[in-house]
């Protein structure tokens, strides 16, 4: 396997680690915020929504110490890192399925991607498409990787991290453009047939 490529999934192990251990804690500091943004999902019933907000953020910090544990030096052992990464897809693959679910059904909930509620944590296509991105990363964290070269595997880290947020931001931008180009439309639609009501008045 190419340097190069290792370097690749070595930068796809650290993001996916950073992600996770950001989101876990983020999600852990309000239990109660995240409880109540997985019950505005409407897919598990309130007391199930509060054991699923202790239980998500540790299994996510889990998930990221291992993948990182695992790229940690020559000597990391690479089942470490497997499992993380085994767990990061599980994570991405429910969560993917919750968001699908609640944007199927035209839900504007917060995603609680990170336990926020800002505009690029809201459940639409620039969230799925996200963690979708994000799912891939976490594939590609449990392939062979290369831990030497640290400024190397930062960079492609960075890379990888920046193309991500990209991708969702202009998923949102299209979204968004899409919404206000059909606005318009329906807008000039409706004006010929209010000019001739009028004339006929």
């Amino acid at each position: 396997m190419g340097g190069a490529y290792e370097q690749v999934a070595g930068a796809a192990t650290v993001v996916t680690g950073a992600v996770l251990i950001a989101a876990g804690l983020q999600k852990a500091l309000k239990p109660r915020v995240f409880s109540a943004q997985i019950a505005d999902y409407g897919i598990v019933p309130g007391a199930a929504s509060k054991f699923l907000a202790r239980i998500i953020p540790a299994a996510e910090f889990a998930a990221g110490v291992l993948l990182l544990a695992g790229l940690a030096g020559p000597a990391a052992p690479f089942h470490l890192r497997q499992a993380g990464g085994a767990l990061a897809m599980l994570l991405f693959a429910v969560f993917i399925a919750a968001l699908v679910s609640a944007y199927a059904r035209g839900r504007s909930i917060a995603c609680a991607c990170f336990g926020g509620d800002s505009e690029l944590e809201t459940v639409g296509a620039h969230s799925i498409v996200r963690t979708g991105l994000l799912f891939v990363l976490a594939v590609a964290a449990v392939l062979p990787a290369s831990a030497g070269r640290p400024l190397d595997v930062a960079g492609f880290a960075v890379l990888l991290a920046v193309l991500v947020a990209l991708v969702s931001e202009l998923t949102r931008l299209l979204g968004r453009l899409r919404r206000a180009t059909a606005a318009l439309v329906e807008e000039l639609a409706r004006r010929p047939a209010s000019a001739d009501y009028s004339k006929a008045g």
